[in-house]
């Protein structure tokens, strides 16, 4: 299943390629408390630049809708950006250099470390403490989830907040089962033995008209499902403490073992296409797939079957529910942070998650939105059991940062590894080990570099 953020985190493989522009940033500023080389400027009467991507221009067009309805006297101008990854955050490394940044601009999990070694967003804590954001404090927000914002090699720092905790659950498509005959439905406490044997049922019994799960590793490169299972399984995509991943270790390979028997069996045989319509859950002729809670709106219009959501299987007794977001960042070199500051005070209240809530179908990072926001409210359609993803939030995976260009590296390994094993019968050891070693091997190169 394909939900908006997985397809923008594949757009957004190679944006950590640009790491090799950052010493040359290092020199043009410092993160350091307070405004940087912006300015605090007024408030009333200012105008804002906000940037994001092509993708969620729309949604963000209607938050600075909502925004100068609220308040008239204030404007903001959304200003989208390239959906490639590398590309745009070439772009903001650029805009730094020449002064020429948004106030504020979109920011994503697996690049904040990239930008902010580039000195491009400014440090959020202090402005927070000292109460920018009204009473809202860091520790109102979803820990995990802010912690993705914190500079690798400066924690205390938090140079974006994120717009939403997204994680993934299960979703299965109940008339699909119905039509097999297959009457057992996904419970809280299924483990993935039971979810692959239970969508091989369903697909042997259609005689592969309907495939029994989405294919969880996509085309190998889905992350947002293999970082969990790889660590309920003992192991690490990225040890942030040796610096290595043990992607190939034993422990790994029985994961890898795990994901890779559900093609062809029970889930579509592998593609190299992940979008590919047809594969779609909303499509209606897959019983089961993984999916965020971003997915539901499309979902709801397109599918007239009835389904439902579950929490994720897990493995060893342990959560599988990967999850990641983007966020909201004030640019170092905003000459109206004041008026920047004002904006994300309203987006991150009650009135401004309300309408990201409406318009994006976001679940709000804080605490006091996972358990009683908006987006628990279906309207009476599917899924009646939507609640789950306030808990996977809490007890999600979240997706690795690894320094440097190693996680476009990782990215690309692993799809290559994943087609050597399911379309030329590699032994999983030997791909995976090959994968190990080219990960280690670019991350010693990366911190060869700092």
């Amino acid at each position: 299943m394909t939900s908006r953020t997985q397809r923008t985190r594949r757009r957004w493989g190679a944006a950590l390629a640009v790491a090799a522009i950052i010493p040359l940033l290092a020199a043009c500023g410092s993160n350091a408390p307070g405004t940087g080389s912006g300015a605090a400027g007024k408030v009333d009467g200012s105008t804002i630049v906000i940037q994001t991507v092509n993708s969620l221009q729309p949604q963000f067009q209607k938050y600075a809708d909502a925004y100068m309805k609220t308040f008239p006297k204030r404007k903001v101008q959304v200003r989208a950006s390239t959906d490639d990854g590398a590309k745009y955050a070439q772009q903001l490394a650029t805009a730094r250099i020449g002064g020429q940044l948004p106030d504020v601009f979109f920011n994503v999990d697996f690049l904040a470390d990239t930008l902010a070694k580039a000195n491009v967003p400014l440090d959020l804590a202090p402005g927070i403490k000292e109460g920018k954001l009204g009473s809202l404090r860091i520790k109102d927000f979803v820990a995990p989830f802010v912690g993705q914002y914190r500079p690798i090699n400066n924690p205390s720092e938090v140079t974006g907040l994120p717009v939403s905790a997204d994680s993934v659950g299960l979703f299965y498509n109940k008339t699909i089962f119905e039509r097999y005959g297959v009457t057992e439905y996904p419970k809280a406490s299924w483990t993935w033995d039971d979810m692959l044997r239970v969508a091989k049922e369903i697909q042997d019994k259609s005689g592969g008209k309907v495939y029994g799960l989405g294919s969880p590793l996509q085309d190998g490169s889905n992350q947002l499902v293999f970082g969990p299972v790889l660590r309920a399984f003992g192991a690490e995509v990225y040890n942030g403490k040796t610096g290595k991943s043990d992607i190939g270790s034993p422990d790994a390979i029985k994961a890898w073992k795990l994901l890779i028997s559900a093609y062809g069996t029970s889930s579509n045989p592998y593609s190299s296409n992940p979008n590919d319509p047809a594969l779609a859950f909303s499509a209606g002729n897959v019983a089961m797939g993984i999916g965020s809670r971003a997915a539901i709106p499309q979902t709801q219009t397109t599918l007239k079957d009835d389904w439902n959501v579950q929490s994720m299987p897990t493995i060893n007794g342990k959560s599988t529910a990967g999850g990641g977001s983007y966020g909201l960042s004030i640019s170092q070199t905003s000459k109206n942070q004041d008026a920047a500051w004002a904006f994300l005070k309203w987006f991150y209240s009650d009135s401004g998650m309300a309408v990201a809530q409406k318009v994006g179908g976001v679940i709000p990072p804080t605490n006091e939105g996972i358990d009683h926001g908006t987006w628990r409210n279906t309207n009476g359609l599917p899924p009646s059991n939507i609640g789950i993803f306030g808990h996977s939030a809490r007890t999600a995976v979240l997706l690795t940062q690894l320094p440097g260009s190693s996680g476009s590296v990782l990215t690309q390994a692993t799809v290559k590894a994943t087609q050597e094993v399911v379309l030329q019968h590699v032994s999983v050891e030997k791909a995976f080990q090959e994968v190990q070693d080219t990960v280690n091997a670019q991350l010693a190169k990366d911190f060869k570099k700092k």
